[in-house]
Order: structure tokens, then C-alpha cells, then sequence
């Protein structure tokens, strides 16, 4: 989830990892909180709820459009899979204790397994595809790196058909709902050709509206769904799928609004280093049963006047509690490393310059 390899981050970016990852706790609040399964069209709240859930769906394909853009001039580090790796075993076995150790949840030996392999039994499964689309990134770099222009665009294309359209109509074999490694590898490669060739059109308002429109079409298409209950095997799939049309679409507008706002501050780099830390901590399997339902009471504001308010506030919450934590263990890692013999991770990434030689990776 990390947007850029140099040492000066683009702020508008970071800016907007921010605003993704602020997205991604609402969406937990509506989903694991219950509003989506509880509300109907007959409440007002529905309307909030499913709104800003069709607003908020894009953040998946915006992290993964912000990796291709900076990746495709980047260089492959092995000490950047190391760094992700060891956050997601902190977070997972320590959060995991916690909960063990409180009696709060059973150690049973599926928990221990998800709690000490998390990125291998894919309990983040976001973090599980994107090591493996990075471990990738290399050789498709290769590829983009040497294509002309016109065939950047046809693959892109190509790709569209088979990966995005066809399956919004649920016509096709690759009916994943977008969690899958070709989806990224897709938006990977449309970030890359931002980076290339920018697009002919510039304009904030243009891709705003863009943005906006898409989101309200999610919107729609949900809603007819949820009326209409037979819809979705003849029509299209659930518009809240990550590689529906709409939702692509509109990842690739809220993406190229950020990329034309100019702004450059340390404040908006050094929270957003706490990115990843913060959807480790909020997304924990043991944190999402609990969080919303038994600290929250989310339940308790489903058809409440409050019930926006009570999201904010609860967002708001859960960010800066996660922010805290991240810092210190920001600072914690940092004595680590200083511990771990340079000569360790020296010897590991020379091996893998030997092994990929050949494949040009740095």
C-alpha cells in the first residue's frame, strides 16, 4: 500500500491514501456494524447507508492504481516485502494475544495458523494479493516498459473486456467479484499507463463528476438489485463487486482528481506512513467481531437520527486510536532495526540480485 519509492512523497496522493483508508472504516462500519443487512428501502437511513457505501467502494481498486502509477519507474526491493511482512505478523499475533490472553477469543489451532501465516492463509487478503502482485511487478514492468503506446492501450483494452465488462453483465468465466490477481494486475497496468501518458483530459471537475456519477449509478444498480431480487443472474452482477464497471470507473476518476490537485505537506506524508498500520489493526478478523457490535453498538443506530453522526464519530475514533498505536510501533521497529544485523538482510538481497539477474529487477 505504499505509493511511492522516493524519499519526497507526492502529498496528493498521500492525501488520498488517506482519504481510502478512512473510506475503508466506514465501509466495515456499515458491513460488520450490520447496517446493510438490517436497513430497507422503506428507511431514511438506507439511504445514507447505501449511498456512502456506493461512494466509498472504489477504495480497493484506488490503492491498487496508486501501486501501478509509482511502481511501473520503481525498483523491486526485497526489503520493502520484508517491512510489509513483518507489520502484518506484529499486528496479527499481537492483537491475536491480546484477545487469547483476555479469554475474549478461544486459541484454536485455525486461529493460530491465520495468526502466525497471515499473508500465506490470506487473513488480510488484500495484503496476500498484493505481495504476490508486487513479487510480479517486476516482470510486468518488463512488459509495459517495452510496449509501444498503442499497444498499452490495447491491452488495457483487452483486458477491460474480459475482466471488467464481461463480468458486470455476468458473462464470463472470470466472475471473481475483483478480489483476484488479474483484477489488480488490470488496474496495475492502467496506473502504469497514467504514469507513461497522463490521459488527453485534465480537468478536476471533469473526473469529480466522473467520480460522482459512477457512484451514483453503484447506487442505483444496488438499489434495484435489493428490489428486484432475480435481477442479478440476467442483468449484471452486484455493482459493489471491486471489478464492476462503475466501480473501476470510478477508482480511475477519484484517482486522476488527486492527481491533479498540487499540494506538498509533511503533515499529510507522515500520517500517511501510518496507512497500513492503521487497516492491519482495524481489520484484524478479532477486532472486526468485536469493534462494531460490542464496543460501538453500531445496532443500536440503524434507524437513529444519530446514525450518521455516530459513524463519523466512531471513524473518526477508530483512526486516530489506530494512528496512536501505529506511531509507536513505528518507533518500536525502528530500535529493531538497528538490532538486526545489517549483514542479514545484506546477504538475503544479494541472493535475490543473483537468483533474478537475468530479469533485470533493479
Amino acid at each position: 500500500m505504499s505509493s511511492d519509492e522516493n524519499t519526497i512523497r507526492d502529498s496528493n496522493f498521500e492525501l488520498l491514501r488517506i482519504v481510502l483508508i478512512s473510506m475503508i472504516i466506514c465501509l466495515h462500519y456499515f458491513k460488520y456494524g450490520g447496517a446493510l443487512r438490517a436497513l430497507t428501502l422503506s428507511d431514511t437511513n438506507y439511504y445514507l447507508a447505501y449511498g456512502l457505501e456506493s461512494l466509498f467502494i472504489i477504495t480497493v481498486d484506488c490503492f491498487i492504481l496508486i501501486t501501478g502509477y509509482y511502481q511501473i519507474n520503481g525498483k523491486f526491493k526485497l526489503k520493502k516485502i520484508i517491512d510489509l511482512w513483518a507489520q502484518v505478523i506484529f499486528y496479527s499475533v499481537t492483537i491475536s494475544s491480546i484477545f487469547w490472553f483476555t479469554g475474549t477469543e478461544p486459541m484454536t489451532t485455525s486461529t493460530m495458523l491465520q495468526t502466525f501465516f497471515p499473508v500465506i492463509t490470506g487473513t488480510y487478503w488484500f495484503v496476500t494479493v498484493y505481495i504476490v502482485l508486487y513479487l510480479f511487478s517486476p516482470f510486468i514492468n518488463i512488459a509495459l516498459r517495452n510496449i509501444k503506446k498503442e499497444d498499452h492501450k490495447k491491452l488495457i483494452l483487452v483486458s477491460a473486456v474480459f475482466f471488467v465488462i464481461l463480468p458486470s453483465i455476468n458473462f464470463t468465466y472470470f466472475t471473481d467479484t475483483g478480489y483476484s490477481l488479474y483484477n489488480f494486475v488490470f488496474l496495475y497496468c492502467v496506473g502504469a499507463y497514467v504514469r507513461k501518458y497522463d490521459l488527453p483530459v485534465k480537468n478536476l471537475t471533469f473526473f469529480l463528476f466522473g467520480y460522482l456519477m459512477c457512484s451514483f449509478l453503484i447506487f442505483s444498480g444496488v438499489t434495484l438489485l435489493r428490489t428486484f431480487s432475480e435481477t442479478p443472474e440476467y442483468f449484471f452482477t452486484d455493482p459493489w463487486n471491486y471489478n464492476f464497471i462503475f466501480v473501476e470507473l470510478g477508482a480511475i476518476c477519484l484517482f486522476m482528481v488527486f492527481k491533479n490537485i498540487k499540494i506538498q505537506s509533511p503533515m499529510i506524508n507522515f500520517i500517511a506512513t501510518s496507512v497500513f498500520g492503521i487497516y492491519l489493526i482495524s481489520n484484524h478478523p478479532f477486532v472486526l467481531d468485536v469493534l462494531y457490535s460490542k464496543i460501538l453498538h453500531c445496532a443500536d443506530y440503524y434507524y437513529s437520527p444519530l446514525f450518521v453522526r455516530h459513524m463519523l464519530f466512531s471513524g473518526v475514533g477508530i483512526l486516530v486510536s489506530c494512528l496512536i498505536i501505529d506511531f509507536f510501533r513505528q518507533k518500536l521497529f525502528l530500535v529493531l532495526h538497528k538490532l538486526v544485523p545489517k549483514s542479514i538482510l545484506f546477504s538475503l538481497g544479494k541472493i535475490f540480485r543473483i537468483i533474478s539477474k537475468d530479469q533485470r529487477l533493479d
